[in-house]
């Protein structure tokens, strides 16, 4: 006869209470564990304070340490709190959604659509907000703009402008900074600019000029064929640049000069102080470089060699191989690339290992940090490393990971937790799913199956067995 909804639940229910005795009889120990892999795992550290919940795998996960709170559904989103750092942040979708709350400052974004920010300098705050096509905001003076682009709308402080109008964009817009304003009517074709440093208009691509009074002036005529800019005006070494577009392009002041003909088919400039010199035959397909302490060669994406100082650059049919070089401080980094894999390693004085990073796309990552943490993940799931993902999508394909801090305590686990082991200073303790568990301690170990239904434990010369948790207690040897 087929067993009913009703018996199943009362079975389901005297399990799971059946399961959550061993907690209890736990509870006073340092490590707690209640294991329902791969639906439920609860790991405790009574002595350090430490907490983490584990369900369904990787997709489910909490945090909590001294300092530190987490948790998510991944890949929908990802919570951090840290109360030294004063940081509060949510992930969603991540990397299209996010919001950050840090020391009183809020930023958020929903790609492509929205943006918020709130900020706090000297004692007053400015806000803003974007729905697209809807923004508003505040500036730091208390006053409000907001729009609905392109039809109408107001900006203050923003895009290095004081403020920004507009009516139906690209028909009609103005823009005012520090003094001088600027009217574009439809965009780019007319520009008119004037005021107390800057005047100018331009009919595109007809005819243009603009001037910035003793800094910079510059004029076109038939963009691009016909420009003559000059600019740095307010210095020692003011510089020039017109062109006849592409026959020739000529650019020079007091100490660089630089000759186009033909763009991009040969190129040649420069500078008398450094000595720097480059030719371009043409460009980007060859290129030949030098100066003090600096000399390069590059032919397009078959071979590059750059050296300047104590840095080198090097690549062979980029980017299949490609090796770095650095020095800095008595600190030297050098990185292998082939394709998207990665070797990295930091040395300082005398030859002390400072860091290690080996990444072989897409089968393994490992890295060993200056501070002394080290870790392992297996199927490294893009060629670069990124905070925000290995929060919330990378630990979906990790189904085997390492990790070692300075202490040398160190944890793992395979196949999101099936198997489990922790080492830490008097402590070792290892478990497959809720099968078996071993835990090592100075003062004795433990050996549980199916989560306590059978449990061995020697402390000394005293040992007990547990069968369905009622104790035997045994004494070995004499007194």
């Amino acid at each position: 006869m087929p067993m009913t909804l009703q018996k199943r639940l009362f079975l389901l229910a005297i399990l799971v209470l059946l399961s959550l005795v061993p907690s209890f009889l736990l509870a006073k120990e340092r490590l707690v564990s209640v294991n329902f892999w791969p639906f439920f795992h609860y790991l405790s550290d009574t002595k350090e304070g430490d907490s983490e919940i584990e369900g369904l795998g990787p997709f489910f996960y909490w945090k909590k340490d001294v300092d530190q709170k987490e948790w998510g559904l991944r890949p929908l989103f990802y919570w951090t709190g840290n109360e030294s750092d004063s940081l509060g942040r949510l992930e969603f979708l991540y990397p299209f959604g996010k919001v950050e709350v840090k020391e009183g400052d809020t930023k958020g974004y929903l790609f492509p659509l929205s943006t918020y920010r709130e900020q706090e300098f000297y004692g007053k705050k400015k806000w803003d907000f974007q729905f697209f096509p809807f923004f508003i905001g505040e500036n730091e003076k208390g006053e409000d703009y907001y729009g609905l682009f392109p039809v109408f709308g107001t900006l203050l402080d923003r895009y290095g402008k004081d403020e920004i109008r507009f009516f139906l964009w690209p028909l009609y817009g103005e823009s005012t900074s520090d003094g001088d304003w600027t009217t574009d009517v439809l965009w780019p074709f007319f520009s008119f600019t004037g005021g107390e440093k800057k005047k100018g208009f331009r009919v595109w691509p007809f005819y243009g000029e603009k001037e910035e009074f003793g800094v910079s002036r510059s004029e076109f005529v038939l963009w691009p064929i016909f420009f003559n800019k000059t600019k740095n005006l307010d210095t020692e070494d003011p510089i020039k640049e017109w062109a006849i577009f592409p026959f020739y392009v000529s650019k020079e002041s007091n100490y660089f000069e630089s000759e186009t003909y033909l763009w991009p088919l040969f190129t040649h400039a420069k500078e008398q102080r450094s000595g720097f010199e480059q030719w371009d035959l043409p460009w980007p397909l060859f290129r030949i470089f030098k100066g003090e302490n600096l000399y390069g060669i590059r032919f397009f994406i078959i071979y590059g060699y750059k050296e300047k100082g104590d840095s080198r650059r090097i690549y062979v049919f980029y980017p299949f191989f490609g090796y770095d070089e650095d020095r800095v401080n008595e600190i030297e980094e050098k990185t292998y690339r082939i394709l998207f894999s990665r070797i990295r390693t930091i040395d300082g004085d005398q030859g002390i290992q400072k860091g290690r990073s080996y990444r072989i796309w897409p089968l393994f990552d490992y890295d060993i940090e200056e501070s002394g943490d080290e870790t392992f993940n297996t199927f490294y799931l893009l060629p670069f490393k990124e905070k925000g993902l290995e929060r919330n999508m990378f630990p979906l394909f990790h189904f085997y990971r390492w990790g070692k801090d300075p202490q040398g305590n160190i944890s793992s686990s395979l196949f999101w937790g099936l198997y489990r082991r922790i080492r830490k200073e008097g402590l070792d303790y290892w478990e497959v799913a809720h099968l078996i568990g071993v835990k090592k301690e100075p003062e004795g170990k433990t050996l549980s199956l199916f989560k306590g239904l059978f449990r061995y434990k020697k402390e000394g010369e005293t040992s007990e067995i547990r069968l369905f948790y009622i104790p035997f207690r045994m004494r070995e040897g004499s007194s």
